[in-house]
């Protein structure tokens, strides 16, 4: 199982009519049973795919799910995901 797998699966699990969810960090963390890394929580380019020096990188697992980041707080720690369409 890969690391992101279990958010993956939260999101796969979710209703069909649901289209958006807000979860704290601290929530996606408990869904992973680790911590973010610290990019994640600095940098919103993490959330969308970027390294901080502007490298893309793979499909973050949620996109593989069918969602996207759709808003994010990286100062109170909350990101909100929207099933793509």
């Amino acid at each position: 199982m890969a690391k992101y797998d279990p958010l993956r699966d939260h999101l796969v699990g979710l209703p069909g009519s649901q289209s958006r969810l807000t979860m704290s960090f601290s929530k996606v963390e408990e869904l992973l049973g680790e911590p973010l890394p610290r990019s994640a929580l600095e940098y919103e380019g993490w959330w969308q795919g970027k390294s901080p020096w502007g490298r893309v990188q793979r499909p973050r697992t949620w996109e593989q799910a069918g969602w996207v980041v759709d808003q994010l707080d990286l100062r109170v720690k909350l990101v909100t995901f929207r099933r793509q369409d």
